[in-house]
């Protein structure tokens, strides 16, 4: 989509005092970066224990996000971070690897590929909506963040393994969470080198080596067996094109630790989300029961009703603009670049955040409220720049995961749509927690009524 010229970055680069309110960003860095925006623009220099520069325009964030592999890379403190926890996998490798592994897994994702796993996710959605049953009757109040983590682990596991993680599910869980636990932390010098001996990187090591001989045994548990189609099969099984080799072990360890962490973490945030809102906007969910009964009726949910539920789609979109569950982004400038019109040195960090970039005042009508339809392909709105709205991230290295993710939300919506209504409960306290991702700190407590 071409930008228009009210689209361009016409600003200046801003350098707020040193140290400048840094003490935010041990509370909710998300805030934090909202408060620089607001302060000083769209492109910001911060100098403290962390320098970066901050964009917030979706010019420069189209300029980050094309020409990583060129000008940027993911060689930056925040993901030598990831790094540590995830290993050398496609979500932080770089060059040939990075190029390599992506040639090697994108056909496991493409639309075709992932409409398999359809049957599962309505399957195991079906059967939450089934045991929730009871808690509906007898007015159950309950924490649905818990259950939303629960459910798109149960997918992850069911995706990955066939036969899902059984009773590894609750080892899984804590192990996730303490990765994400260390990888949100902010990069501080010395606190974050992995040799430091803090409560969590004692953690994080304890929880590696676990998840590592799990998986292990996984692999060794798939090559005693044939017939198993699953993601952890296809991973095993896949060669290099060019040299005509297969992973190695450690290689499809790491993919699998990547899609664990960064696939049911995200899902889970945005379902919590969904019906967050739905129950603060009670005519969009009115219009989304109307959509789901109008193309799915009571029956079980196919695969020919997913292009239909256009406006279901709307309200995930929606979602995802204002509670992006992968909050922020960051680059590391490869060689001296020209960025908004000043000279970035190689070394730098660039990074910007969804959380104020999807709330833009330039480039959202009233950025603050809740308005799917302004992701109506005929809404007006559409016009605007395409970086204003990046989610999945953009460029070369968009999230491989997208068509999975998407179906995935659509189906869980529909299927518990059809049978509930989803209420907030009195004793829910909102507020929001920016770890790895952006989620309800307290989760959101709910009660159900029956449609």
């Amino acid at each position: 989509m071409s930008e228009s010229a009210e689209n361009r970055f016409a600003g200046q680069l801003a350098r707020p005092p040193w140290f400048y309110r840094q003490w935010m960003l041990a509370g909710n860095p998300a805030f934090f970066f909202d408060r620089l925006v607001k302060d000083y623009g769209d492109f910001v220099h911060y100098r403290g224990l962390f320098h970066f520069y901050l964009v917030n325009h979706p010019e420069l964030v189209k300029r980050v996000l094309q020409e990583t592999h060129k000008s940027f890379d993911k060689r930056s403190v925040i993901y030598d971070r990831f790094r540590h926890a995830f290993g050398d996998g496609l979500v932080v490798a770089e060059g040939e690897k990075w190029k390599r592994q992506r040639k090697l897994m994108q056909p496991m994702f493409v639309p075709g590929a992932v409409k398999q796993y359809l049957d599962m996710m309505i399957c195991a959605a079906t059967q939450m909506t089934v045991r929730w049953e009871q808690r509906c009757h007898q007015g159950v109040v309950f924490n649905v963040a818990e259950e939303m983590n629960h459910i798109t682990l149960e997918i992850a596991g069911r995706a990955m393994f066939h036969d899902g993680f059984n009773d590894a599910a609750e080892r899984i869980g804590r192990w996730t969470e303490t990765i994400n636990h260390y990888s949100a932390k902010p990069p501080l010098p010395i606190v974050r080198s992995p040799w430091f001996p803090s409560r969590t990187n004692r953690r994080l090591k304890t929880a590696l080596q676990e998840m590592h001989a799990f998986l292990r045994e996984m692999i060794d548990k798939r090559r005693s067996q044939y017939g198993e189609q699953d993601l952890l099969t296809i991973l095993m099984e896949t060669k290099h094109e060019e040299s005509g080799e297969p992973m190695t072990d450690t290689e499809v360890m790491e993919e699998v630790l990547g899609m664990i962490i960064g696939g049911h973490e995200t899902s889970s945030s945005a379902l919590t989300w969904i019906w967050y809102e739905l129950h603060r906007h009670p005519a969009v969910q009115q219009r989304l029961w109307e959509e789901i009964d109008s193309v799915v009726g009571k029956r079980e949910l196919t695969l020919a009703d997913m292009p239909k539920l256009r406006y279901t789609r709307m309200v995930i979109e929606e979602t995802l603009r204002l509670h992006p569950p992968f909050w922020f982004e960051n680059r590391n400038v490869v060689e001296d670049v020209e960025l908004g019109g000043v000279r970035l040195p190689k070394g730098s960090v660039v990074l910007f955040s969804r959380y104020s970039l999807h709330r833009h005042h330039n480039f959202w009508k009233q950025p603050e409220e809740f308005k799917p339809e302004r992701f109506d392909p005929a809404n007006e709105e559409n016009t605007r720049s395409s970086c204003a709205h990046v989610p999945f991230g953009g460029g070369p290295r968009v999230c491989i995961g997208i068509n999975f993710a998407m179906m995935e939300l659509i189906a869980i919506s529909a299927v518990v749509s059809q049978r509930f209504r989803v209420v907030v409960d009195a004793s829910d306290r909102h507020e929001i927690a920016a770890h790895l991702t952006l989620t309800p700190r307290y989760g959101v407590r709910i009660k159900l009524e029956s449609r």
